[in-house]
């Protein structure tokens, strides 16, 4: 039971023969529930601001936990964009790699068939030059065996006019009549070109 400034004001005491003095104690009893009713005061004012600082604690504490889990969220989404990010960038530069890659063999290989066509005219440009050759030389062999004959049998200088020989070439018109010596030099510029080596 909670005795409160009435219960003192209130409170009678019995009295003894030897007793104390009704008037000291009731004024020491006055005195007491004055300052029990001031102490009583400041202990509910002191219980009033208690249960109002309890009630914001629990306010700043559910603003913290809030904010709490709100950068836990928001660690949680950079953590997932920094991935992501870091995914694409990944993606990105492998497919960077591998056009890069693509293009680099798409290159080599056609350094490759360029090397490879380069070297198959060439061969077949030395085949035909070989051929070519051998049949001018074949020719040549053939034009001085009947030039031989021809200077034999009808005992002709070096120089001869086109218009002696019994060929047929006069019936080609407007064209000037084509010497030994003159034929001669063309079969020369034949010869140095193809007696050229790689």
């Amino acid at each position: 039971m909670i005795i409160t400034s009435m219960d003192i004001n209130n409170k009678e005491f019995k009295k003894s023969l030897r007793g104390y003095d009704c008037d000291e104690v009731d004024e020491f009893l006055d005195k007491i529930a004055e300052d029990y009713e001031t102490l009583y005061k400041e202990n509910s004012g002191l219980k009033e601001k208690l249960e109002l600082s309890e009630e914001r604690i629990k306010h700043y504490s559910k603003i913290e936990s809030t904010i709490q889990n709100t950068l836990l969220l928001a660690q949680n989404a950079a953590e997932q964009a920094r991935e992501s990010a870091q995914s694409e960038a990944d993606l990105i530069i492998k497919k960077a790699n591998d056009s890069a890659q693509k293009i680099i063999d798409k290159a080599h290989n056609d350094v490759v068939k360029i090397n490879d066509d380069y070297e198959r005219l060439k061969q077949e440009f030395l085949k035909f030059r070989a051929k070519f050759k051998n049949f001018m030389n074949a020719q040549v062999e053939t034009f001085n065996s009947l030039e031989g004959d021809f200077i034999k049998n009808y005992n002709v200088g070096s120089t001869v006019e086109v218009s002696e020989i019994p060929v047929k070439a006069k019936e080609i018109e407007n064209e000037e009549p084509v010497t030994q010596e003159y034929a001669d030099n063309d079969l020369d510029l034949i010869k140095s070109f193809f007696a050229k080596e790689d």
